[in-house]
This record gives C-alpha cells, structure tokens and sequence, in this order.
C-alpha cells in the first residue's frame, strides 16, 4: 500500500478533522500475535508504525517506544485495521486499581466505574477522544437523545454507562455541558487505560457514520471556538491527545446469579438526585462565569452552547428530567486516591462485548449500542437513507452480551 509523504497541518486544532495525510511509514518486520475473536475470525492489528515509535530486531520483533508516562506510543499513520478481541480477565484485573478523575479532580479506581455499592450490575464505558473533539460530542449528544438512564436502570438487569475521555478533568463541566451528556464522565489524561484495552492512535477521517450530521468545516471550526474559549482559563493545551481514539466495553457480571450488588432502583435516584443537585451548582457558576466573561469580549457561544438546550431551563440550571453528571451519578463522590470506600466493593464483571476504533469517527453506531445494551428500539432516522441503512444493517462489536437473556427474563415476568 502506498503512503503519502505529505506532512500533517501544523495546527493541532485541524486535526480533529483528520483532514491531514499520513506521513511516510514503514511497516514491522513482524506482527504481534493475538487471540483470536469470539465472533468471527479477527486478525492481528495491521498497521504502519511510524518509524519514531518503533524500532525491530530479528530477535525481539517490533519494540514500542514509550513516553515519559509510560504509555507505549502506538501511532498509526493512517486507518487501523483494529481487531475487537475482548479483552482478558488478566488485563481487567491488571488495570482495576488504575484511577480516573471526577470533574472535581478526585480520583477514583477504573473498577469503582462498573462495579461497586451503587454501580449498575451491567455498565458499558465509552472512551472518547479528546474534550475538543465534535464528532465525539455529536455521538454523546446522538446517543444522549435515545439512550436515558431511566430506561437502562429499569432492564431486567440494571445496566448504565460511563464516559471516559482523555483531557484534563477542568475540562467535563463544558463536555457535559456542550454534549447534554446525562451520563457520568471521567478523564484518563495518562492515557494508560486506552493503552491497556488496545485503543490506538490515528488521524484517520475514515466514513461519515450516521452519528454525524454538521458538516466537516462547521464541526472542525467548532473545535476550534472551542479551544479559543478556553484561553483564559489556561485550557486551550489540555484537551488530550488529538491523535488518540478510543472505544466502547461492555462489563458484566461474571457470574449472573450472584447476589452481591443487585442494585435497586431507590438508591440509585438517590444517587442519581444528589449528583443533579452538585451538577446544577456547577451549571449555574459555570453560566455566570459565560455572563461574566461575554460582557468583556466579543465571543459570543453558538447554539451548541446555549443554556437553553434540551434538558435545561432558561437559566441553565438542569432540570430532573435531564440529569447531566459530569463525573458524578453513579459512584459516590467520597471516594478517594486511596481507594477508601472503593476497594474489594461489588462483584467480578468482565467485558463480554467490545468496539476499538479504526478511525477518528469510528463510535458503535446507535442501533448496535441499542441492541447490545437490551433496548427496544433504534434511535432517531436520519434523513441520509444511505448512511441510516448502513447504521442498521452494521455491526462493529464483537462479543455476546446479556441482551437475549435478558429479552427472555421480560418475557417470562410479562407472561
């Protein structure tokens, strides 16, 4: 395959739009070996490593450099033709106690997000790119209006999601803000859990999914205005790696008869209502914040970041029926680096099905996400029949979820 010798454009914010081309590449002399798939046969990554990040022996094979925080510098110069394997209970286990950041900055353990007290037996974590990134916002935003948390918690096995980006946590106020996200959402700015899960990095546009409706130009210029408002906070750098994409885990118990964390509904709306209460505050110093700073600069927010947006009041203030988290939601806010009131909580889950991004838009389009969390339905038609026709019939994931068991628990209680 041929590749480019053009260079990438300087400016990182274009980058969110992959309009840039790879630059000249050369292929490992070897491959790395992998298990195969549960569906389907599933092939090693095939890649072009940059020749920055890796160097080749006949003994040893291809070695990645790494950077000062440990994480391995995979760097594809192009599309990644990623394998889905799930990843192993070994690696689950491996990366547990590895923390991720609230919107607060508290730090909290990977397996406080999907099991715990007051953590939903079934939880799919979706990896984000960077907090500037508008095709990742528009899938929250997508997925937001179809997907609620009231309909997750009320399946046969209570189910919820969690958001995970790779920013700075300064950064998820105006993340859930700009993606009506009613979601929790974290930051991993060491990046290690992607590179644990086998999540890579590419500037790769690849194909418009169904997901994306703004056009490349207005969504990379949104990025843009995006950054530039975070200037005098200090938060134009801070967004995450431009090149890092990420993916979609789905973790479920291990063992589906276990009694230990069968969450009730009562106490997750506790949760979920103390967390709405903490997110207004933010929500209404954030628009005073906005007021403050509009009437000093020429500025102005665009409709995306409007107070007046679904699931808000005229005064920004989140109203119950949309729950916007930020952070917070399904994990008590306490919980600290130590690992206090987290450790040894809940009961083993392991990732059952999972999606690893190839290209910069690459998210598990709604209709799968719908069929594999157990909901009826598909989503909002677009009026692209093509791209809505493709979104139906596609399936990126692999693995076999609870879904189908669950359709037959509702079957049986309805009989």
């Amino acid at each position: 395959m041929a590749v480019s010798t053009d260079q990438p454009p300087a400016n990182p914010m274009f980058a969110t739009s992959n309009s840039s081309r790879p630059t000249t590449a050369e292929k490992a002399n070897s491959s790395v070996p992998v298990e195969p798939s549960q569906r389907s046969s599933s092939r090693p990554p095939s890649f072009v490593p940059s020749r920055k990040s890796v160097s080749t022996s006949p003994k040893d094979g291809p070695r990645f450099s790494t950077s000062d925080n440990g994480v391995a510098a995979l760097d594809f110069q192009g599309s990644v033709d990623s394998n889905n394997d799930l990843p192993s209970l070994a690696t689950i286990k491996k990366i547990e106690n590895y923390h991720v950041l609230d919107r607060d900055g508290k730090s909290h353990t990977f397996r406080s997000l999907y099991t715990g007290k007051h953590v939903a037996r079934r939880v799919l974590i979706i990896f984000v790119r960077h907090f500037f990134c508008g095709q990742c916002q528009e899938y929250l935003r997508t997925l937001s209006a179809s997907i609620t948390p009231d309909a997750l918690l009320r399946l046969p096995l209570s189910t919820f999601i969690a958001v995970v980006g790779c920013g700075d946590p300064q950064l998820i106020d105006m993340y859930a803000q700009a993606t009506n996200c009613p979601f929790p959402i974290y930051a991993d700015p060491t990046r290690k859990l992607y590179q644990e899960l086998g999540m890579v990095r590419t500037l790769a546009l690849g194909e418009k999914p169904a997901y994306v409706s703004k056009h490349l130009i207005k969504s990379s210029l949104d990025s843009i205005i995006t950054g530039i408002k975070q200037i005098p906070k200090g938060l134009a750098n801070k967004a995450g790696d431009f090149k890092q994409i990420g993916g979609e885990f789905l973790f479920e118990p291990v063992d589906i008869q276990s009694p230990v964390n069968a969450v009730q509904w009562e106490d997750m709306e506790r949760t979920l209502e103390r967390a709405t209460r903490e997110n207004n505050e933010a929500a209404a110093a954030a628009a005073a914040e906005r007021k403050r700073d509009s009437s000093g600069s020429r500025l102005e927010p665009d409709s995306d970041d409007k107070e007046t947006s679904v699931g808000s009041n005229s005064k920004g203030i989140i109203t119950k029926e949309k729950k916007i988290f930020g952070g917070q939601g399904h994990r008590p806010s306490e919980a600290s680096i130590d690992g206090k009131h987290e450790e040894d909580e809940g009961e083993e889950k392991k990732v059952t099905w999972c999606h690893r991004m190839k290209t910069t838009r690459d998210h598990v389009e709604i209709p799968e996400l719908m069929e594999v969390l157990g909901l009826d339905g598909q989503g909002e038609p677009i009026k692209d029949s093509r791209r809505w026709s493709k979104a139906l019939e596609t399936r990126k994931g692999t693995g076999f979820s609870m879904a189908r068991r669950m359709n037959t628990m509702k079957a049986e209680a309805g009989a």
